[in-house]
């Protein structure tokens, strides 16, 4: 057995494999991904600005996830103008509730809520 490891393997009994060199190519690989992501985004809509639901429990922040029923009954998206622009701050699912939101950030934070229906 040693022998053989010091002697090496015969040149007709050594196996050939040649180095197959691989090329990338991001653009080719990656184009089918591209595709089922802009048929899955034309299928999906346009974008809503819709920001998440976020409560206060005990001190703490809560951020909530939106429900497909919840977005079809909101009605008025409440809109404050910054020296940025417009921020939209949320949606309600009816006038009344719009009214005391914007009337509440009127007398404590001084800020002029615009309400906008959906």
């Amino acid at each position: 057995m040693t022998r053989a490891f010091r002697d090496g393997v015969e040149n007709k009994r050594k196996v050939r494999a040649p180095v197959r060199m691989r090329t990338w190519n991001p653009i080719r690989d990656l184009r089918g991904l591209k595709a089922r992501t802009t048929v899955t985004g034309n299928q999906m809509g346009p974008l809503v600005d819709v920001p998440a639901m976020i409560r206060i429990e005990n001190e703490h922040w809560v951020f909530e996830r939106i429900e497909d029923g919840v977005l079809q009954n909101l009605t008025h998206r409440l809109i404050v103008h910054d020296s940025e622009g417009e921020k939209t701050l949320g949606a309600t699912i009816d006038l009344k509730t719009a009214m005391q939101v914007a009337k509440r950030m009127a007398t404590k934070e001084n800020k002029i809520i615009m309400i906008k229906p959906l």
